[in-house]
């Protein structure tokens, strides 16, 4: 933090650049929805501006990197730091300018971007490859405030908060937060510091709720119905008519919060595909002769269902792939396979028990969205078709554990989603044979 960056509220140079949490004294809390763990991509594309709607700009601008604090903390391995780090300072870029877009002062932007660039850093630190590599000599730190360690500055900015606590609740919450998520700067290395750490943050939390006011604890604040005299109608309504009235009405209250889930999850399962996986740590064995793998063929097995149009099968050097294409294996919004392609898949086991290797099935959709009490999105309907798909192949082969499914929604498509027939191309279900020893 250079001088201008200090706590104590001076300006603050420009050069520098982060979007949703939960906020003590706000609204509870979202549960945190259960995410695989994946690992960063190289590309830093930017995410949707609209994602988190909280009351706190810096928060929702900070989204982002907020979501990958926890996860960076829980990594066993990385395979490309160098580019993590890239990718970190472009979202730390995007940080700044939502910030300020949304009118926050340059001042509390650049404070903000300290404090995340510490939590960032000391969340990698803390891991098995961030601490064994060079990411100490080149953290976000040191290249975004030319500074090597920030965990004493950023409680002293934290002190600095709570004295003002209304004018600067933003910054306030937001260093709440990261506290939060696990950052303890010097309280890590002192002598009974979590339980300092501990009362801090609970101060903290009662400076927020006496910003903001007493949140409500009550459900409904007009939770109390009107003491009304009963008309001749309710005297002569059967219990059960307003049983089922209350039922449907609970069903449509459960489709529509199925909607409004679906609606939210669909930015997050999108960042999520596009950032890939995380890799699974390996170990190390002594190096033993290669042998001969016999590679997946299937196309000769399914030659005649290739000739009558029913599939279409590409034999790579690893893998096998066989393409159904979904509309004549589904009924339109359904996971049911129809009773014509049944031989078809007898078919397609009998093929895959004659070779080695793991299956993979991936369900894919075109973009028009859907939203049925049970599919509320295409992820659940994409997800729902593979799953059935792997039912069936597995039950025929008899070898369930070489099977996996995965839904994959609209985001590998074959063809533009703009015509009839790119769409009809794009629903489909593909069956990947990897050859022995694949992942």
């Amino acid at each position: 933090m250079s001088a201008n960056d200090d706590p104590s509220g001076q300006p603050v140079p420009a050069n520098e650049r982060t979007q949703f949490m939960p906020r003590p004294g706000g609204r509870a809390p979202e549960a945190a929805r259960a995410e695989p763990v994946v690992p960063l991509s190289v590309a830093a594309a930017p995410l949707p501006i609209g994602q988190s709607q909280g009351l706190n700009p810096l928060e929702s601008a900070a989204g982002p990197l907020l979501a990958l604090l926890t996860r960076l903390r829980n990594t066993i391995a990385h395979p490309a730091p160098a580019s993590l780090r890239a990718q970190l300072l472009a979202y730390l870029r995007q940080f700044e300018e939502r910030a300020e877009a949304a009118g926050m002062a340059r001042n509390e932007v650049l404070l903000a971007r300290y404090a995340l660039c510490t939590a960032l850093d000391e969340a990698v630190l803390s891991t098995p490859w961030g601490s064994a590599g060079d990411w100490g000599k080149q953290s976000l730190l040191i290249t975004v405030h030319n500074e090597a360690w920030g965990g004493e500055k950023v409680f002293q900015l934290l002190d600095h908060c709570l004295q003002s606590s209304r004018e600067r609740l933003y910054l306030l919450e937001l260093l709440y937060l990261c506290i939060c998520l696990g950052f303890e700067g010097r309280y890590r290395v002192m002598i009974d510091g979590r339980s300092q750490l501990d009362a801090l943050r609970e101060r903290t939390s009662a400076a927020i709720r006496s910003a903001r006011g007493e949140y409500e604890r009550e459900l409904s604040p007009h939770w109390r119905g009107l003491t009304v005299a009963r008309d001749r109608l309710s005297q002569f309504m059967p219990p059960w008519v307003g049983i089922a009235i209350g039922v449907a009405l609970l069903l449509a209250l459960l489709f529509g919060l199925r909607l409004k889930l679906a609606a939210d999850a669909e930015p997050v399962f999108r960042n999520i595909h596009a950032l890939g996986e995380i890799p699974v740590q390996t170990i190390d064995r002594p190096v033993i002769q290669p042998k001969l793998v016999e590679r997946p063929r299937l196309a000769g097995f399914l030659a005649d269902d290739i000739k009558a149009g029913k599939v279409a099968v590409e034999d790579k050097v690893d893998r096998s792939v066989v393409t159904i294409r979904g509309d004549e294996l589904f009924a339109s919004a359904s996971s049911s396979i129809v009773d014509d392609y049944q031989p078809l898949m007898l078919r397609i086991a009998d093929a895959i028990r004659k070779v080695k290797g793991q299956v993979r099935i991936t369900g894919h959709s075109d973009n028009r969205p859907i939203a049925t009490l049970r599919f509320p999105s295409n992820w659940a309907l994409s997800q729902a078709r593979a799953e059935q798909v792997l039912q069936i192949l597995a039950a025929k082969t008899g070898q369930p554990e070489r099977f996996s499914a995965e839904g994959r929604s609209d985001t590998e498509p074959l063809a533009s989603n703009a015509t009839a027939e790119g769409r009809a191309k794009n629903r489909r279900v593909e069956i990947t044979v990897l050859a022995e020893g694949v992942e």
